[in-house]
């Protein structure tokens, strides 16, 4: 048997008509035909370009998001920073305001000690200066008033009068009962005899000074005593006596009047 043709079905094309209108008041109208697949092209085209849209606008919002956070945990480091800078200098200037504290506290010591000093040395000074007054032989070498003669005495002859050369003394009319006392401070140097006045005793001032007192009353010190002015060195007896003072500077003989202190 033969086959039958049976007749071919024709499949009609679908197309699509897209019209666009125009908003002016004369409402033209453009009429687009496009066939099925173009149409599906189109379709998927906008559609692609709408997820990207929506995907970018979703990457953008994301993004600033995370900028927001980013800059937010920026500006809590920075603020955190700041604080603790803030602190620091508060500490700072707590400790500033202590140093200063102290700093006047050991200025205020330092010139309670620094005058403290300057009245310690003004008084060493002054008990220096007093000490060195003390040693010079300027005091009345008598306990009581007295009248004296400015003398020469000959160390070569035994007359107590004044010679026309020698060494210059003093010769005091002590009275009854009174006392020879040192003219300084010093050291007792010797005892010894004195063919002249009985016994000689010699004062070692210690600054170049010696103070020489000579007298036949009664010695009242030994030779190494340390004497002050006004110590007694011999004890007049009841008839009175002659003293006979004299003072050297660097073994010279000087003249006692020169350095004696006569008041009255």
């Amino acid at each position: 048997m033969g086959k039958v043709l049976q007749p071919r079905k024709h499949r009609h094309k679908r197309h699509y008509t897209f019209m666009i209108i125009s908003g002016d008041s004369d409402r033209k109208s453009k009429q687009i035909h496009l066939g099925h697949v173009a149409t599906q092209v189109l379709a998927f085209s906008l559609f692609a370009i709408l997820v990207a849209i929506v995907c970018y606008i979703a990457y953008i919002t994301l993004r600033f998001k995370n900028l927001q956070s980013s800059n937010s945990q920026t500006l809590s480091s920075m603020q955190a920073v700041i604080d603790n800078q803030q602190q620091m200098i508060s500490d700072l200037s707590a400790q500033n305001s202590s140093l200063q504290t102290a700093n006047s506290e050991l200025q205020a010591g330092y010139e309670q000690v620094s005058k403290a000093l300057n009245i310690m040395v003004d008084d060493e000074e002054a008990k220096e200066a007093a000490q060195i007054e003390a040693a010079l032989p300027k005091g009345f070498p008598l306990s009581s008033q007295a009248s004296y003669e400015s003398r020469i005495d000959d160390p070569s002859s035994d007359s107590k009068d004044t010679a026309k050369e020698g060494n210059p003394i003093l010769v005091f009319n002590a009275s009854a009962g009174s006392h020879v006392v040192a003219s300084g401070t010093g050291t007792v140097l010797t005892i010894t005899s004195d063919s002249k006045y009985g016994k000689c005793i010699t004062i070692d001032h210690g600054n170049g000074y010696k103070s020489i007192y000579r007298l036949s009353g009664t010695v009242l010190v030994e030779e190494g005593d340390t004497v002050s002015r006004g110590t007694a060195l011999f004890l007049i007896g009841d008839k009175g006596a002659t003293l006979g003072y004299q003072i050297q500077y660097n073994d010279e003989y000087v003249n006692p009047e020169d350095m004696i202190e006569i008041n009255g």
